[in-house]
This record gives structure tokens, C-alpha cells and sequence, in this order.
């Protein structure tokens, strides 16, 4: 890890693994990988960040594992059951089961009708440890934006509250589609509860491939958003 980051446990999984954020020196956003257990590849993109980045040259808090049981197990939900991109008191919220593809299918294949990964909801909004310490730890933070990192579709999905900059820059860096639906309702997703309460979020969705490929086609671009605030004053004041 590159210097200056200060590590603080926010909470702990249903199993009991400790869940926690990487804090440069002054964070004003988030960036949130592992949300689900069978998306790796996020744990491993924060990763790199924080190898790259000094926490004297950052912005952007990190929590490296939201999901800490799920990514041990490969699995999308918690230990008990629960997708947790879908736990959060959004409006959206509903209690129930929600469809999603099951890990590794090809793209091709990605049609509603082999959504047959089923996964709880949870029995009420924040009910699951995981999900309730995130959401507490982002009010805490007050994070004025947050970056949702998730996998498999090669997109940046935006919202109406984000600046257009900020997501465009993330996605001509990284060659990925720019978007503002992808289709399918997410009840109780973690973007739609900041939406409700007026926080810009940004889902990055980058491939299933090998690190080597994910870092060198990823990390500059998110290396770049976790410095851009820093980077952009130090520029000012030299023009």
C-alpha cells in the first residue's frame, strides 16, 4: 500500500469479519468495491489504488470488501442469503427475492429469461451488518460522491445528480460505455438510496478478465478520479 492511508474498522460481516475503510488525509468521496461476493475483481481494482495513490495525494476513502463472506465464498449474496446491493432503504426497496444472472455466464446469454440466480432482499432495509455498516459509515463520511464499483458489464451508469465531467472522464479512460440505465430494476440498490438523499453515485462496471488486463485498461482512470481533486487545485495554482 502506498504511504499515508489510515485504515479504521467500520463494522463486521454476519461471520464476523472485520469491515473496513482506507482514509486518505482529507476524504470528501467514496469509493465502494465488494458489494457482491462473486465480483472479485473490485477488491482487486481498490487494491491497486491503494498501491498507487498516497493518501496525501487522494480524496476518495476506500472500502476495500464491503462483502467480505460473500467474496470468500464466490458467492453474489452474504452469508445469509441477502443481496446487499439490494438491502439498502431506498424507496425502491421491496421485501422479496430479486433475479440476477448467475456468475460467469457468457454475455451472450445475458437475456431475461436466464436471470435464474435468486437472492434475498433482505427482511427489511439495512437488515443485514454488512449493509447497515456501510450505510452508516456514509453518513458519517458525508461523501459528496460516491464510486460503486461492480462487474461484468462494461459501463459507467450515471445519474442525473453526477457531473457529467466526472463521469465521462471515467469512462473515455477506461473505453467503457456511458449510461444512464441499464435496463433492469434494482430495488433497494445502493445508488438508488443515495439518490434519495441527493448523493451523486457512479456504477463503474469493468469485465471478468486476468489482473493484468483489468489493471492496465482500469486503474489509471480510477487512480485519476481518487487524486482528481488534489491534482486539479495543485494545477490551478501553478497556471
Amino acid at each position: 500500500m502506498a504511504g499515508g492511508w489510515r485504515t479504521e474498522a467500520y463494522g463486521r460481516s454476519v461471520r464476523g469479519a472485520e469491515l473496513r475503510v482506507h482514509l486518505p488525509y482529507e476524504p470528501r468521496h467514496l469509493l465502494v468495491a465488494g458489494l457482491h461476493g462473486e465480483e472479485p475483481e473490485t477488491v482487486l481494482l481498490a487494491r491497486g489504488i491503494l498501491d498507487r495513490a498516497e493518501a496525501s495525494e487522494a480524496t476518495c476513502a476506500i472500502v476495500l470488501c464491503a462483502n467480505p463472506d460473500g467474496v470468500a465464498d464466490a458467492t453474489r449474496q452474504n452469508a445469509r442469503g441477502v443481496d446487499l446491493n439490494r438491502n439498502f432503504p431506498a424507496t425502491s426497496w421491496r421485501e422479496g427475492r430479486t433475479p440476477s444472472y448467475p456468475a460467469g455466464i457468457d454475455p451472450e446469454l445475458r437475456v431475461p429469461a436466464n436471470r435464474t440466480n435468486s437472492s434475498s432482499t433482505g427482511t427489511a432495509p439495512l437488515s443485514e451488518p454488512e449493509s447497515a455498516a456501510l450505510a452508516a459509515l456514509i453518513e458519517r463520511l458525508g461523501p459528496s460522491l460516491v464510486l460503486d464499483l461492480h462487474a461484468p458489464l462494461e459501463l459507467v451508469l450515471t445519474t442525473p445528480l453526477v457531473p457529467d465531467g466526472i463521469a465521462r472522464e471515467l469512462a473515455e479512460a477506461a473505453g467503457l460505455e456511458l449510461t444512464d440505465d441499464i435496463g433492469s430494476p434494482v430495488p433497494g440498490a445502493l445508488r438508488d438510496w443515495l439518490g434519495d438523499n441527493g448523493v451523486p453515485c457512479i456504477t463503474y462496471e469493468v469485465e471478468h478478465a486476468g489482473l493484468p488486463a483489468l489493471y492496465a485498461r482500469h486503474l489509471p482512470g480510477l487512480v485519476a478520479f481518487a487524486c482528481r481533486e488534489v491534482r486539479q487545485t495543485r494545477a490551478a495554482s501553478r497556471g
